[in-house]
């Protein structure tokens, strides 16, 4: 890998992806250019049967390359793959300027998402304004409280837990354990810290999610359990905001496009010291997602409440760290 490929993803890799599984792939392509594809290994077949999540992941790697590539001074533009659902998602070719962007490296590697509790408080209309014209038209913006949407969370986070295959390739993401000595520690997946898990939460979810004793506890109410531990995350005021579809149907491309304007997003909250915790769950099962979309009126692409968080969010691992 050339050092400038390598200076390229260290920074770009900061972007984010359901159960940070990290599924792009960037290869040489051309002269100065790179080709855009992902790891089947990194697909989430079970909870991503659509590849809504991995298209979206795929969108925020590609603005985070542009990004990264302006901040590094190498002109770049994007072209998209004539079937990206086939593996062929995009080229990243020679420009004759750097891609305009008004966010930086520095906003890149200091975007967290963070899974723990939040100051109470609304997003403010002036700063949902600043969100919503970010996403530059590729989706659209809705504004919710989030008590109104805490039983949708807790019916899915039920549905989630009981799932034996949800809760099987979920348990392939999360790193709950020490890596074991001589090796090194993980650099893709959910770690405890990552959850907002205290020490005690890490090792009793690692426990009850281990094969033998989830199929025992299974049966005596533990999707019920789980779900009622994570109860608190909406039960206090405070937003959660729902990236909306264009309408008509939504292919490979508008998800791309769409997770462009996403990550953007994001960064613009971020840059006023407002984190996000992403909340799929609740638009990946169906009734749940039936209500989600006639609460907003639209197709929901990706739910997440924002806020200040009490504590600084712990720095997810990355492969290109």
């Amino acid at each position: 890998m050339s050092t400038r490929l390598a200076e390229l993803l260290r920074s770009a890799g900061r972007a984010p992806s359901a159960h940070n599984t990290q599924p792009w792939t960037v290869r040489p392509s051309g002269a100065l250019g790179y080709a855009l594809s992902w790891d089947a290994e990194r697909e989430l077949p079970v909870g991503d049967p659509t590849r809504r999540d991995l298209f979206l992941a795929l969108g925020a790697f590609t603005e985070a390359f542009l990004i990264a590539s302006a901040a590094l001074e190498v002109p770049l533009r994007v072209e998209w793959g004539e079937a990206p659902e086939r593996g062929a998602v995009a080229r990243f070719v020679r420009a004759e300027e750097c891609y305009p962007t008004p966010f930086t490296a520095a906003e890149l590697a200091g975007r967290r998402s963070a899974r723990g509790a939040y100051v109470p408080g609304t997003l403010p209309d002036p700063l949902f304004a600043e969100a919503t014209e970010a996403l530059a038209g590729s989706a659209g913006l809705w504004r919710g409280g989030t008590r109104a949407l805490a039983p949708l969370l807790d019916e899915a986070d039920r549905r989630l837990f009981a799932d034996p295959a949800l809760v099987a390739e979920l348990r392939r993401w999360l790193r709950l354990r020490p890596a074991p000595a001589g090796r090194p520690a993980a650099r893709d997946g959910l770690t405890g810290p990552a959850l907002a898990l205290s020490r005690f939460e890490e090792r009793a979810l690692h426990t009850v999610l281990r094969p033998g004793a989830y199929r025992v506890l299974r049966r005596l109410g533990l999707a019920r359990g789980l779900a009622a531990a994570s109860r608190g995350v909406l039960r206090y005021d405070g937003s959660v905001l729902v990236l909306t579809a264009p309408s008509g149907p939504v292919g490979a491309v508008d998800l791309l496009e769409s997770g462009r304007g996403l990550l953007r997003c994001w960064l613009t909250l971020a840059r006023h010291g407002y984190a996000t915790h992403p909340l799929s769950q609740v638009i990946d099962c169906a009734r749940t997602a039936g209500e989600v979309e006639a609460m907003v009126g639209a197709t929901a692409l990706a739910v997440f409440r924002v806020g200040r968080p009490v504590a600084e969010p712990v720095r997810s691992a990355r492969w290109t760290d």
